[in-house]
């Protein structure tokens, strides 16, 4: 039974982003001097609180005077560096502290007050520097030129630790006040202070917005003796911390899902998600509580629980202490060992009784299908450097539903049927960019949706049928999603080159078309409706 899946892309998605050093381009003539070229290249050296520090662009030393790129320095001070065209500025941005640097200017403006520049800024192919001693009157950093080993030794007390997730984070080790900047152009801002005794490393996780909420997570990892993670949870509105948890795991940690989706006729709801292992808490888009779940009590199991997903009547939850991944189906109130159901032999037997370097299953939650059927990732440990494997639940709960649902139609009858009259919607994409769809009632689409059956045609009666592991695509999906009148649907995708595919990128059966011709009216097909 083919449904349409809402999807992206399978891959991991890895949620800490590094801080930009790219080069600042001015409007400006750039000081191309010999003595500068020359200077740039000198082999000056550099140090942070005692260890080498490397930027990406070269200090340099001219007429006694050493210069530091304004980029790079930012970055190995914590700061967050932009430049504004218009105004012709340099800004670097810090908590309490905001640094303007006018290109051109004898001066610069820390924090309001103006500061004289001991030489002016100059630019080398495209780079603003600054001379050395800006460095310790703007930032208070403590700076040494060692002349015999051409070396800049720089000190600055370490009072943040600056994380980044979705956004630039400054923790402050003392006050344990938190503030943070959506992007180098925006101010810093105090969000409120967090509640946790950090004793390990920590890394921020989370950071992106869903309606008006924003979930940040701190991880804190030490040994206790043996791995243990204290997870901190914060709910943010309004550049405020309003909720927090603290969840603790041992052995193994897994991010806990920020937030779920439930389609609605208008459009889809998004809720945020908090949890401290035990307790979920779910909030709407205007920050307030709207559900609990208690884990503990839905399971039957005293522990603690990593919360992989939470759907409109389900919860996806690994238990610390066995580490095989769990359905809660909050229709029937029944809970699943998903290992019970979806491996067999040696990978059940892993599953139940590996204990290193954690007990539990490799499962992974990939996506919920629609009409109760959901799909998991599984990546077997007796297979070395093998993609991941899609394994399908389908929860009995729904049952009822899914024998109600029209019969199955092969490809070959879905193109035939394919009319004006037939097809309800097409909707197209490439990967994050989502194009107009093309909708039967709509006479001005109706063009659009005769091409797309003729390619559906083509495909069905001239193509290669394959069937496909069930395992995950590599890319995002670039194709469209043709549901007809019926209530069932099939894909059209770009399979690579100038072949066309249909079917599901997931697996099973497809469908593939080499033809250069298709493929341009498949693209021109998109493009058009995007107008």
């Amino acid at each position: 039974m083919r449904f349409k899946l809402r999807w992206n892309s399978f891959l991991p998605a890895a949620f800490l982003a590094a801080a930009a050093a790219f080069a600042i381009t001015l409007p400006v003539s750039a000081d191309n001097s010999a003595s500068t070229k020359a200077a740039a290249n000198t082999g000056i050296n550099l140090t942070m609180n005692g260890k080498a520090a490397n930027p990406k662009t070269p200090p340099f030393l001219d007429k006694g005077t050493v210069y530091l790129p304004v980029r790079d320095m930012g970055d190995v001070l914590g700061t967050l560096v932009s430049w504004n065209v218009q105004a012709k500025t340099v800004t670097m941005r810090y908590p309490k502290l905001t640094v303007k640097l006018p290109f051109g200017s004898k001066s610069a403006s820390v924090n309001g007050q103006h500061v004289a520049l001991s030489s002016p800024l100059r630019m080398v192919d495209g780079r603003v520097y600054a001379p050395l001693r800006f460095f310790s009157e703007a930032t208070g950093t403590e700076v040494k030129w060692e002349k015999s080993t051409q070396t800049v030794h720089m000190t600055k007390s370490d009072d943040y630790l600056k994380l980044y997730s979705w956004l630039t984070i400054w923790w402050d080790r003392t006050t344990h006040e938190l503030y943070t900047a959506k992007d180098e152009q925006s101010d810093v801002l105090n969000i409120g202070k967090l509640d946790a005794e950090m004793k390990g490393t920590v890394s921020a996780e989370g950071g992106s917005q869903q309606g008006g909420n924003t979930v940040l997570t701190f991880v804190d990892k030490y040994n206790n003796p043996k791995p243990h993670y204290d997870v901190y949870s914060l709910l943010i509105r309004n550049n405020r911390i309003v909720d927090q948890k603290h969840a603790t795991y041992d052995l193994r940690y897994e991010p806990n899902t920020s937030y779920y989706e439930v389609y609605d006729p208008k459009g889809w709801i998004e809720y945020t998600v908090l949890t401290d292992g035990k307790i979920v808490w779910l909030y709407n888009d205007e920050g307030k509580i709207v559900a609990t779940h208690d884990l503990q009590e839905l399971t039957k199991e005293d522990d603690v629980f990593g919360v992989q997903f939470v759907g409109a009547d389900y919860l996806v939850v690994r238990p610390g202490r066995t580490g095989l991944l769990t359905l809660v189906d909050l229709k029937d109130n029944t809970t699943t060992v998903l290992a019970d159901k979806l491996l067999t032999g040696k990978d059940l037997a892993y599953a139940r009784n590996n204990q290193t370097p954690y007990p539990g299953d490799t499962l992974s939650f990939a996506g919920d299908m629609g009409h109760g059927i959901v799909d998991f990732a599984y990546l077997s440990p007796f297979q070395k450097n093998a993609r991941s494997e899609r394994l399908t639940y389908e929860r009995p709960s729904y049952a009822e539903e899914r024998k109600a649902l029209p019969k199955e139609r092969s490809f070959q009858e879905m193109a035939a049927s394919c009319a004006v009259d037939t097809v309800k919607s097409v909707h197209m994409q490439d990967g994050d960019l989502i194009y107009k769809p093309l909708l039967g009632a709509n006479k001005k689409d109706q063009e659009g949706i005769r091409t797309v059956c003729r390619i559906l045609k083509k495909i069905s009666s001239e193509g290669t049928e394959v069937t496909l592991p069930k395992t995950f695509p590599v890319t995002f999906f670039h194709g469209m999603s043709v549901e007809f009148t019926a209530g069932d649907s099939v894909s059209i995708y770009l399979a690579g080159g100038n072949k066309l595919g249909m079917g599901n990128q997931l697996g099973g059966k497809n469908i593939f078309l080499e033809d250069a011709e298709m493929v341009k009216t498949f693209e021109r097909l998109k493009v058009s409706s995007n107008n």
